[in-house]
């Protein structure tokens, strides 16, 4: 159990992180926001910021707050969302990532029916034959028999 100064220390340390230029956390934050099937209210883009900033700032950090502490703190600050007008700039490393393309199901049918599935992403070739290994042996000893085992037991 965290003591109350521990508690306002995290708060303290929660209201001077800082989000708006963590690269990885806006990344996250604008996915969470454009991932809504619905246009979001400027109250809901709030509440989910407070909370996407709860959830990176204690796994980031080790701390347990939550929501309740950080709207009953004196220490409150408001929580904007940023600006999704302006795309987050990617790092260079991430800019010139490979990973592979996130394909529509438009795109995986014609892959499929043209015969070009090793273009699929995170698709494994099974061959069409059994394992040619030799099998192993069993170590494990072999299972008694209900009655087997009630019977050494009287014994």
């Amino acid at each position: 159990m965290e003591t109350q100064a521990a508690k306002e220390q995290a708060l303290r340390e929660f209201f001077e992180y800082p989000f708006t230029s963590d690269e990885v956390f806006q990344q996250g934050l604008i996915r969470i926001l454009h991932s809504s099937l619905r246009p979001a209210s400027e109250e809901e883009k709030s509440e989910i910021t407070l909370k996407t900033q709860l959830f990176y700032f204690n796994r980031q950090t080790g701390h347990n707050l939550t929501v309740e502490d950080v709207e009953g703190s004196r220490l409150a600050a408001p929580v904007l969302p940023p600006t999704l007008d302006q795309p987050v700039e990617l790092p260079e490393t991430q800019a010139q990532d490979n990973s592979p393309h996130v394909l529509s199901f438009a795109e995986l049918k014609d892959l499929i029916e043209s015969g070009n599935t090793e273009n699929i992403p995170h698709n494994k070739h099974i061959p069409d034959q059994l394992n040619e290994c030799v099998p192993s042996q069993s170590s494990a000893p072999v299972r008694q028999k209900p009655w087997e085992v009630t019977h050494s037991l009287a014994s």
